[in-house]
């Protein structure tokens, strides 16, 4: 009988393990990152008391111009007061990001960052110094639509951005947010139809048809015309789940009783208000939905140097690089 222990340990061995990604975590945050972190305590209270005197004096005029029957002025006014204190909070924390999320990405291997939020766009265009790194990565917007992962929108925004590899599988950690316009006329508004994480992995298999899996629909309504509704021998992820393909004996193949159950475990394990996934040009795409503002720091009311904070960032980051694991995207042997 062959002996494969060693060659599983010496398969990556470059590779960190989580361990050793969660030990560099806590060794360059305690020598680098909180050093850095312990100068700009000043500065974060001096937004902190910025924010609350705009939003108070905003806040103030507001309820001035409602009694006063100024209702324009009111909604202006109560925006004002919205968008400052949103303004104010990312600008610092992506002061704060570009200052040490080099620090961090570095204990992931050669994971890379990068921040589009509307706010780290205008604060370039306004900055006199051009040489931010932020904007050289551009996201692959048409690998995303064509997969049909997310529905069709209007509009779209894009906040944090991870790229880079773990045990020689690529992948992508894009926050995004994309919306839809509906209605005429005074009717019109903005609806948002996907607010979370969409995760972009290199797959282990090779494959040549189109798969979408989306959250069960009254009437399996398909992403495209070139997609039919397929239905698969489990009952209980019929129940959750609607499948879409253009090659039904190589979406089965993809979409294994092992595949469909870590699925669905995952959706629990991230807390997701819905979770799709697509199959699409040697790429698993997976949009997990949730209210929750991901990958977030340096917060204004807390100290800066406030570590749970950061462990929570941590705990995000490798909980993604973890799906390389959890789907077994690094084996040869299948999902």
């Amino acid at each position: 009988m062959q002996d494969n222990t060693h060659k599983n340990f010496t398969e990556y061995p470059q590779e960190k393990t989580y361990y050793q990604m969660r030990c560099d975590f806590y060794e360059k945050f305690k020598n680098e990152i909180s050093p850095k972190l312990r100068y700009y305590e000043n500065k974060r209270k001096k937004e902190r008391k910025k924010a609350i005197l705009l939003t108070t004096f905003s806040v103030i005029l507001a309820i001035l111009f409602f009694f006063l029957a100024i209702h324009l002025l009111t909604f202006i006014f109560i925006a004002s007061a919205v968008i400052s204190n949103v303004y104010i909070r990312k600008s610092f924390e992506g002061k704060i990001k570009s200052l040490i999320m080099p620090l961090i990405c570095s204990c992931y291997g050669d994971l890379q960052w990068c921040n589009l939020s509307p706010v780290a766009a205008l604060n370039f265009a306004l900055s006199k110094n051009k040489q931010n790194n932020n904007f050289k990565y551009n996201i692959d917007v048409n690998s995303i639509n064509n997969s049909l992962i997310v529905p069709y929108y209007d509009s779209s925004s894009y906040d944090d951005i991870f790229w880079g590899s773990y045990k020689n599988v690529p992948y992508e950690i894009i926050e995004a947010s994309y919306s839809k316009e509906e209605g005429t006329g005074k009717d019109r508004r903005n609806i948002t139809i996907f607010d979370g994480v969409i995760v972009k992995l290199k797959m282990n298999k090779s494959f040549n048809c189109h798969t979408v899996v989306r959250p069960d629909g009254l009437f399996h309504t398909s992403p495209s015309c070139r997609l039919k509704h397929t239905e698969l021998e489990d009952v209980n992820f019929e129940k959750k789940f609607d499948v879409f393909c253009d090659d039904e004996i190589e979406a089965r193949y993809l979409l294994t009783p092992s595949f469909m159950e870590r699925l669905t475990n995952l959706k629990t394990s991230f807390f997701a208000e819905k979770i799709s996934c697509a199959f699409y040009e040697d790429y698993l795409f997976i949009a997990l939905r949730t209210s929750k503002d991901l990958f977030s720091i340096a917060s204004l009311n807390k100290p800066l140097y406030e570590f749970r904070q950061y462990e929570i960032l941590h705990d995000e980051i490798i909980s993604i690089i973890k799906l390389i694991d959890h789907f077994k995207l690094s084996e040869k042997t299948g999902l």
